[in-house]
């Protein structure tokens, strides 16, 4: 989190009227009167800035457990979340007897590791039901230097595996570490050189195996393919290698999926390529839905944005819903569909016959082609699910829900963009007990930013976290958004 001392010293170089000892006291004081569960010292400093008519600006830190990982540590345990498991490999020992080895990725907010299990450690993934997104403590290992210098840690005969709870209040004394949903990233996202990627695309192409010879003389073999962007607007070439398990999927074209455990590289043309391994793992989401496409569906309700009435152009709504496949599309309700405004809520599940307009946005114009469902079903994310504290936040363009308090008042301005358009913009800076953002908010939208206070509690509903000026993470105000001012 931003470091208090900082902060103070910005308040006091912009008010050189008031001292130290005087800004601690306040803000002591407003942590006493807006109450615990809000605020950090930081929050506190920038309620009493936004008093003393002083702008302070978000300052971004970060807490990485894993990379005090160093290269000669001995017992060393680390917690992480499980990224990639590779199959069992065999190899000759000096001995004359067979070893075993094979490699676990670990993550935690910001860093991946590599854990290698030898011999008898090895079963302990089948023994103690270690699975892909599972929170994981790495017992007593040591760390030797990978091929490129990094560390990776080795378990050998002392070590061990542990699996963590996620609901475990005290699995971590720092901070919270995403699920693998909340750092995939979209390929259209992906244009240098990068390692430990989980990708969503589409199979544009019916997959191709070849095979090669390997250095030792071995049989390889390698799957082709190319995966565009759901928007369909790019396309990038794939090689999983030696992977068995992939490679004897049967894989659809035009499947939705998700790929985890990926790097890309440039080629000798110069474009980027993905490449996967033996621990590259892919799961099938959906089938991609075309352009202009009818189609029906069941979807549960995360959030419902303003109602909008144009003049001339009838009232419409956006809805943000999620699929039994967990991807998420904005609903558009229009014209008479709006009549059912009065029974939407959060959380319901509904059934509505759609028009495909954009790839994650679907139309619906007609009051009978929409349907609220009375029975629910658990195979359906639901809004509790997305609420996280700004700590967790992740570049991920998942939709979240958080309860903060304002700490400065909204922010206007006119922005004049490359088409020579002029656009409203309207910011805030809010912050809970783990750390400060912002929120922005465009164009029509910027009115839900309207008449907020210093010190008031909101609760952010299907904001989305998205890289601003200079990379900082920023929290992004959509056609579905909700904020709610707290009593």
């Amino acid at each position: 989190m931003p470091e208090i001392d900082g902060l103070i010293q910005e308040i006091l170089r912009q008010k050189p009227d008031v001292d130290e000892i005087e800004i601690r006291e306040f803000i002591e004081e407003k942590k006493k009167k807006v109450g615990s569960g809000y605020l950090t010292d930081s929050g506190a400093a920038f309620l009493v800035a936004s008093d003393l008519n002083v702008h302070l600006e978000v300052i971004t830190s970060s807490e990485l457990p894993l990379k005090d990982v160093y290269v000669g540590a001995n017992e060393v345990s680390v917690m992480g979340r499980v990224f990639t498991i590779t199959p069992i490999k065999t190899f000759d020992k000096k001995d004359g007897t067979e070893g075993r080895y094979r490699r676990l990725t670990i993550f935690d907010k910001e860093t991946f590791l590599v854990v290698t299990l030898w011999d008898n450690q090895t079963n302990l993934i089948e023994d103690k039901g270690i699975i892909q997104n599972q929170l994981v403590r790495v017992k007593k290992g040591y760390v030797k230097s990978g091929l490129d210098g990094s560390p990776i840690i080795h378990l050998g005969k002392n070590g061990d595996l542990e699996t963590i709870d996620d609901n475990d209040k005290n699995k971590h004394p720092q901070t919270k570490i995403p699920l693998i949903d909340e750092i995939t990233q979209d390929i259209s996202s992906i244009t240098t050189p990068e390692i430990n990627l989980a990708l969503t695309g589409v199979i544009n192409s019916s997959p191709r195996i070849s095979e090669f010879t390997k250095k030792d003389g071995t049989q390889g073999k390698v799957l082709h393919l190319y995966l565009t962007n759901v928007k369909g607007g790019r396309s990038i070439r794939t090689a999983i290698w030696n992977n068995d398990s992939i490679s004897g999927m049967d894989i659809p074209q035009n499947a939705v999926v998700r790929l985890i455990g990926l790097k890309t590289r440039f080629s000798k043309d110069g474009l980027i390529e993905i490449h996967g391994d033996d621990g590259t793992s892919l799961d099938i989401l959906s089938m991609k839905k075309s352009f202009g496409e009818s189609g029906s569906g069941k979807f549960r309700v995360i959030s419902i944005g303003k109602l909008r009435i144009k003049e001339n152009r009838g009232a419409s709504l956006s809805l943000l819903v999620v699929d039994e496949s967990n991807i998420f599309y904005t609903l558009i309700l229009k014209d008479e569909a709006t009549d059912s405004l009065t029974d939407l809520k959060a959380d319901i599940l509904i059934d509505c016959k759609f028009r495909v307009i954009s790839p994650l946005t679907l139309l619906c114009s007609s009051i009978s082609e929409f349907k609220i469902l009375e029975e629910d079903d658990d195979s359906f994310s639901k809004l509790q699910t997305l609420k996280c504290k700004i700590n967790d936040i992740t570049d991920s363009l998942t939709p979240l829900v958080l309860e903060v308090i304002a700490l400065s008042s909204t922010s206007s301005q006119e922005i004049l963009t490359k088409s020579g358009e002029t656009v409203n913009k309207r910011e805030v800076i809010v912050g809970d007990e783990t750390k400060e953002i912002k929120i922005v908010a465009w164009r029509d939208l910027s009115d839900i930013l309207d008449s907020i206070t210093p010190g008031q509690r909101l609760k952010l509903v299907a904001v989305v976290p998205s890289k601003g000026l200079g990379g900082v993470l920023e929290l992004q105000v959509k056609s579905y958004s909700q904020i709610e001012k707290i009593s």
